[in-house]
Formats: C-alpha cells, sequence, structure tokens
C-alpha cells in the first residue's frame, strides 16, 4: 500500500522527465542549449567586447560614486615641457616650490622632460625636483612605437636626477580611445616598473596583472586646480578649497593641450593623468572584480531552462521570460552600485540568440499549421487552439468532402484550393466569422453550442445548402458534404480524433452526420498508438510467440504445434491478437510482423529439433501477402538464418477470402512448397471463397474451422459438416486438422468422423517455449483435459 502511494507520487514527477526526451520541452532545452554554446564561442572570440564596453559606459553613469579626495590634479592649460620654451620650465618649478611649501604628500610629475637649449631653466626644474626628494614620483609613457611593445618616452636623466619612476600606458586603448584596463607594472630594459595607478594607490602586482578601471566617479568630482593657482594664489580662490597638504598631486597637462587629449566616460576631452588617476580611485575602492562573459552565459542559460522546464503554459513561459530579460538591466544596475563590472553583451547574446531560435521554430510552426492552397489554417491549428485557450465545452465538428480526390483531378491546379474555398463560403453562411480549417477533404471548426441536437440540427441545415453543385475553374462541380461530431470533454486532442473518425465513418446515403461516442474515443486513440508503436514493441519483446500443440488422434503424440502471435502492452494489458493483427494491416506492418514472428517460430522449432523432438511448426500468413513473390523470399531468408528444416515448416493461410488473384496465389504458393514448406487452409467451412480457393491453390492440410468442431457434439449438422469435411480431405489426399476441441468427450467423435489430428483447449492452451519443452516430455492421456 505504501509503495503504491509513494509510486502515484512519484509518477508526474517522472512523467515531468520522460517528457525531457522528446516534444517541445525537449525542443526548447535544445535552443537554450545552442544558444549558450554559441555565445561561448562568442567569449572565445571576444566578439562582443565593443557591446560590453557600451554597456560599461551605461554602468559608469549610473554610478555616481565619491572619489577619496587624496589624489588631486594640478593642469596646466600651456604645453611646460616643450624644448622651445624653456622658461615654462621655470613656472613648473615654482609650483613645485609651493607644492614643498604647502607640505604636499606625494607629486606626480605626469609629463616628460627632455633637455632644452636653457640649461639654466633645466637646472631650475631639476633642483626644484631634487627639492621634493621621495615624496616626488616621474611619470615615463608607453606610447605607440616601432615595436609590438611600444616605446618608453622619460624625462632626460639630467632633469630627473634620483628621482623615481613609474610609467603611464598611453597605448592600452580601445577602438573609441576608452581605457577599461591597467596594468599594475610593466617591465623596461629587463626591470619591472610599477604603472602610474598602482602606485599612486599603494598597490603592486607583477606585470602579467591587469585590472578593470572603474569610471563611475563623475569627472566633475576629481579634486582639481589649474597651475597658476599655485604661483599666484590670490588670482584664485578656488585653491582655498582644494587642499594639497598630505594630498597626492598629479600635475599633468590639462584636456586644452593638443595631444593631451584623453576620453573618459562623461567627459570626452579630458586630461590624460584622468585614466591614472581613475585607475588609482579603483584600487583604492577595491572596484576591480570584473563578472566575464563564462558566467553570465551560464547564468543566463540557467534561468532560460529553468523557465522552459518549471513553466507548464505558454503564459507562464513569457511570463518567465521577461523576467529573465528585465533580470538582465537590473543585473547591470546592481553591479554599478557595488563597483562589479559585468560582461552583460554575452547575456544578452543567450537571450538574443533564444529568441531567434524559438521565433523560427514558431514561425515554421505557423507554416506548418497553414494549408498552402487553401490559405487556411490546418486541422491541427484548431487542435493547437483549443488546448492553447482550455477550451473544453462545446462540439468540435469535422466536414469531409466526398469524392475530394476525383474532383481534384478535374480541376487545373490554381482551381483546387479556389473549390474549397467555395465550400467554405457556404460553410459561412450562417456565420461570416467562423473560423474554418481545412487539411486534405477535411474542414473543421468549434462551436460552442453544449446540444448535441442543435448542432446535428445546424448541420442538415448546411447540407440542404450543399445541395446546389459550385462553380469552379468554367464547371459546375457537385458538392458531397458529410459530418462527424464530437463533443468537448475536457480532452480537445482526444475527441478532435473521435470528430475525425466519426467523418469518415460517413456516407451521404446512409449516414451522413454522425456523433462520436464518447467511450469509443479512447479505443480510437489507443488503435492509433498502437500502430505506432508495433515495431517498438516487437524490439521490446512485448510482442512473442506462444505455441499450442498439434495432436495425432492415431498415435497420441504431439506432431506438431501452430506459432500464435501475442501482445502484452506494458499499459494496456495483453491485446487481442484479432485487434492488433488488424492494425498492422492499417499501418502496413504485416509483412514485418510476419517475418518477426517467422523468426521466433522457426527458431523454437530448430530448439524443439536440438532436443530430440522431431514436430512441425505451423505459421500463420495472411492472404494478403500473397499478392507478392517477396514472401518468398521472406520465408527463404529466414529459413536460411534459421537452419530450420523447410520439411518441418507449414505456413497457414488464413482469410482465404480475400485472395484478389487467385492465380498470382498459386503461382506464390508453388514457389513456397518448392522450397520444401507445407500449405494449410485455415479456418476451412466458413467465407465465401474457402472451397474455390481449395479447388484453385494447392494446399497440403486444411483446418476446420472452431465453429464447426466445438458444436460436434450438441449439433448434428456441425457433425456432418465435420465429416464431409474430413472426407473430402481424405479423398484429395491432404491432411485434416480439426482446430478448436475443447470438450475431450467430443473426441471419439472426430476420430468416427475421419480427422487425422485436432488442436484446442481439450489437450492444451497456447504454450510459452519453456512450457512447451516440458510438455513435450509427459505422455498424453485424454482424460487429462485442458491441460495449461
Amino acid at each position: 500500500m505504501g509503495d503504491q502511494r509513494i509510486s502515484k507520487l512519484a509518477e508526474p514527477i517522472l512523467g515531468r522527465y520522460r517528457s525531457l526526451l522528446g516534444g517541445r520541452l525537449f525542443e526548447r532545452m535544445r535552443n537554450v542549449l545552442w544558444a549558450g554554446l554559441i555565445s561561448l564561442a562568442l567569449y572565445g572570440i571576444w566578439f562582443l567586447q565593443p557591446a560590453d564596453q557600451m554597456f560599461w559606459l551605461i554602468q559608469s553613469r549610473i554610478a555616481e560614486r565619491s572619489p577619496s579626495g587624496d589624489i588631486v590634479f594640478i593642469g596646466s592649460d600651456e604645453v611646460l615641457n616643450d624644448p622651445r620654451s624653456p622658461q615654462r620650465r621655470y613656472e613648473l618649478a615654482e609650483a613645485l616650490d609651493e607644492l614643498d611649501r604647502k607640505g604636499v604628500g606625494k607629486v606626480y610629475l605626469d609629463m616628460t622632460f627632455a633637455e632644452s637649449d636653457d640649461p639654466e631653466a633645466d637646472k631650475r626644474l631639476a633642483r626644484a625636483i631634487a627639492d621634493l626628494g621621495p615624496r616626488i614620483t616621474l611619470i615615463d609613457r608607453k606610447v605607440y612605437g616601432a615595436t609590438v611593445d611600444g616605446a618608453i618616452r622619460a624625462t632626460s636623466p639630467a632633469i630627473a636626477g634620483a628621482a623615481r619612476r613609474v610609467v603611464s600606458d598611453q597605448t592600452d586603448r580601445d577602438f573609441t580611445g576608452l581605457a577599461w584596463e591597467l596594468h599594475y607594472s610593466y617591465v623596461v630594459d629587463g626591470k619591472p616598473i610599477p604603472s602610474a595607478a598602482s602606485s599612486m594607490a599603494g598597490v603592486g602586482g607583477n606585470s602579467d596583472a591587469v585590472f578593470s578601471v572603474d569610471y563611475g566617479i563623475p569627472p566633475s568630482r576629481i579634486p582639481a586646480l589649474p597651475i597658476a593657482a599655485l604661483s599666484d594664489k590670490a588670482a584664485f580662490a578656488p585653491t582655498d578649497r582644494v587642499e594639497v597638504t598630505g594630498k597626492t598631486v598629479v600635475i599633468g597637462h590639462s584636456g586644452q593641450v593638443s595631444g593631451n587629449q584623453q576620453i573618459i566616460p562623461g567627459l570626452a576631452n579630458a586630461p590624460a593623468s584622468f585614466v591614472d588617476i581613475y585607475g588609482a580611485e579603483t584600487l583604492k575602492s577595491g572596484h576591480t572584480r570584473t563578472l566575464s562573459g563564462l558566467p553570465i552565459v551560464l547564468i543566463f542559460s540557467t534561468l532560460l531552462m529553468a523557465a522552459s522546464f518549471l513553466s507548464k503554459t505558454r503564459k507562464r513561459r513569457w511570463l518567465s521570460y521577461t523576467c529573465i530579460t528585465a533580470f538582465a538591466p537590473a543585473l547591470l544596475v546592481a553591479a554599478a552600485q557595488i563597483g562589479l563590472r559585468v560582461e552583460l553583451s554575452y547575456g544578452a547574446a543567450v537571450l538574443i540568440i533564444y529568441a531567434i531560435f524559438r521565433s523560427r521554430v514558431r514561425w515554421k510552426r505557423r507554416l506548418e499549421m497553414v494549408n498552402l492552397e487553401t490559405g487556411l489554417p490546418k486541422i491541427r491549428a484548431l487542435e493547437a487552439r483549443l488546448v492553447r485557450d482550455s477550451i473544453a465545452s462545446g462540439h468540435i465538428v469535422i466536414a469531409k468532402i466526398q469524392n475530394y480526390e476525383r474532383v481534384l483531378k478535374t480541376l487545373r491546379s490554381e482551381d483546387k484550393g479556389s473549390y474549397v474555398l467555395k465550400l467554405v463560403d457556404r460553410l459561412r453562411a450562417a456565420d461570416p466569422n467562423l473560423a474554418v480549417y481545412n487539411e486534405g477533404h477535411h474542414l473543421g471548426w468549434h462551436v460552442a453550442t453544449e446540444e448535441t441536437e442543435a448542432v446535428v440540427e445546424h448541420l442538415e441545415g448546411l447540407r440542404a445548402i450543399f445541395a446546389a453543385p459550385v462553380q469552379v475553374g468554367g464547371f459546375s462541380v457537385d458538392v458531397g458534404i458529410t459530418f462527424g461530431i464530437a463533443s468537448i470533454d475536457g480532452d480537445p486532442p482526444a475527441r478532435m480524433a473521435a470528430a475525425i473518425a466519426a467523418a469518415e465513418d460517413t456516407s451521404e446515403a446512409v449516414n451522413p452526420i454522425a456523433i462520436a461516442e464518447t467511450g469509443s474515443q479512447t479505443d480510437l486513440l489507443w488503435d492509433i498508438s498502437l500502430r505506432a508503436r508495433i515495431d517498438e514493441a516487437m524490439e521490446a519483446g512485448e510482442i512473442y510467440c506462444v505455441y499450442q500443440p498439434k495432436i495425432d488422434l492415431g498415435t497420441d503424440s504431439i506432431v506438431g504445434v501452430e506459432a500464435l502471435a501475442r501482445w502484452h502492452d506494458p499499459a494496456r494489458g495483453f491485446i487481442s491478437p484479432m485487434h492488433f493483427i488488424q492494425q498492422c494491416e492499417k499501418a502496413g506492418r504485416m509483412e514485418h510482423l510476419t517475418r518477426y514472428v517467422l523468426q521466433s517460430a522457426c527458431s523454437a522449432g530448430q530448439l524443439l529439433h536440438f532436443r530430440g523432438h522431431t514436430i512441425s511448426m505451423s505459421v500463420n500468413i495472411s492472404a494478403t501477402l500473397l499478392g507478392d513473390m517477396r514472401i518468398v523470399g521472406l520465408v527463404r531468408n529466414v529459413l536460411q538464418a534459421t537452419r530450420f528444416a523447410p520439411q518441418s515448416l507449414t505456413l497457414e493461410i488464413t482469410e482465404t477470402a480475400r485472395i484478389s488473384d487467385h492465380s498470382v496465389a498459386a503461382s506464390i504458393l508453388e514457389e513456397l512448397k518448392a522450397i520444401g514448406v507445407r500449405i494449410s487452409m485455415d479456418d476451412f467451412g466458413i467465407g465465401a471463397a474457402s472451397f474455390e480457393a481449395f479447388y484453385e491453390l494447392p494446399f497440403d492440410e486444411i483446418k476446420i474451422d472452431r465453429l464447426f468442431v466445438s458444436n460436434i457434439g450438441k449439433d448434428p449438422k456441425a457433425l456432418a459438416i465435420v465429416s464431409s469435411i474430413a472426407a473430402m480431405g481424405r479423398d484429395a489426399r491432404i491432411t485434416v486438422v480439426a482446430e478448436g476441441l475443447e470438450n475431450p468427450q467430443d473426441i471419439p467423435l472426430l476420430e468416427n468422423a475421419g480427422c487425422q489430428q485436432v488442436q484446442g483447449f481439450a489437450f492444451s492452451r497456447p504454450l510459452p517455449l519453456s512450457n512447451l519443452l516440458e510438455y513435450q516430455n509427459l505422455s498424453i492421456e485424454r482424460p487429462a483435459a485442458n491441460m495449461v
């Protein structure tokens, strides 16, 4: 009881996981997987880096953080390092002296000096630099040069003296001129030199390591003052508000100096020194982390998979997709606030590529849902609409156009669609807005009316409208139309199939309007699924053979067995052989089933012979296969594959009334007999063509139908028929087998009638091969009836 309860609880979960292996859920998962893989490929080649840089620009404008205030920029609108204007060096020297007097903490001189024509000016600048001692650092510039690594532009040693040096990289820019990453240090002449940014921040690192630059501080908030303010304090009141005592001061050219402009977010002509200042502020704040494209792709792919898996309805999926799409800008904003750079473009790529895949799938599905000749949606679109809109009431009506194929043969290709559309116009006589669906010779629509009688009455009125012919392509074409109706009982797909089946059962003369039975829909759907599962069932061993012994009445011994196909479905249980064989014929799989049964039977017969039981093996062959010589090759190939003796194989021809051409069937049977097998006529005595087939076809054996054998003891007419058939077989020198014997007391009657062999429940039911091997070792006792 507990196991059953657990099974019931687990079934929905297991069913959900099974659906992953096929259907639309698997399709969506596959689309997510491809979107993720393509995005990872783009990440591998940095294809979306320009898009990421646009996102970083947005992040920098969103953040609005404040600087540490420890770094002050002092800019000059004049070129201070031009060797042709040495007098500017005196001005710079005075500014350095002023900073010294103000107790500056550190000075970074972000400009390089070559020796000028005025040695005194150079000495004056060198003395000012020397006076600052260890507090001053000269910034050398890495610029584009002849080599891949670029060139280093440095201050002359005569001017620099013993001052410490760092490097500012002017080459590490993107296509827009922005610097998004800086190095911790550089290798110059084989020696590691700190970068200007890391030196200002007091953070070390190797030359291979880089860090992201956070531009979340608005340029206007960077403390700055002009260099002239240091030499003429009274003229510049702002100096009172920018304190330099104890601070780190960066002296460089302003953005007004040609060649010194640098683009940063929010300012197109910022001083070049601002890049290093922003780098130093980033290191001070610790906002150097980057959420790379790889985890971003994984995050968004996982979200899409979760949305596809957990959202069972289309509405919920769209809501989930909307939330995931909104998550992207929310992530961008949140990351900007905490100083985390996000390579969001790859997440956006996942969403966009997935949307493209899904749009393509929907486009193909819409295309598949439209009849190209008429432009009308197909019947399957009606089913999809009923499911999508959760319509569980009303009726489905399927109209069958009679003689549709014959009419199409007479019409030109351009008139075929017009013919159907004219019929649709008549269907819309009462409701011009009626949504009609078309597929093949079927027209379908949904009726909201709950009363079946009202629907039938309406359809009878439509049939009257269709009494008049339609004019198509200059011809007058008679119209025959019938209808199948199925009420919707909460399962639109099932009722759709029932309505189509009801329409197929209609005829203009006898049954123009058919109503599908509620109980028959399950059988119909089961039949459809049955046909699709025949091959799978054979591969899984669900279809197998059992064997019913044939007893020789003269020796009371088993002289043969008949192989009978059985199907045990895990869900449905045992399926009637007559039922699934009919479905095999409808599905065109009869030849495949015959090969399967013949292979199993001959293999079993070979095993019986190996165990010392030399008995014959009988296999049923459908009369429908006697129209093609392929059955001869099939039998020959199976006998060769199993090495079973042909003389021990009997082919029982069933339903001989269905043989369409006796001359063709006779030639096929002769070829089979030439192989060595014996031919038996099954179910003799019933069917209009039995005597004709017996006369024209080369049979070695006839089997009297169970209808007469089972009634031999209680109906004199049955006994007379059995006796006459036995006498006819004896005169024709062929074996006579009575099948369907159920009462052991009837055995003497069959012996007196002249039957040589008998089979039926009186001796044994059909047995599995393992039981048959045991049964072979038992002696036959006539009173031991109904042995299983």
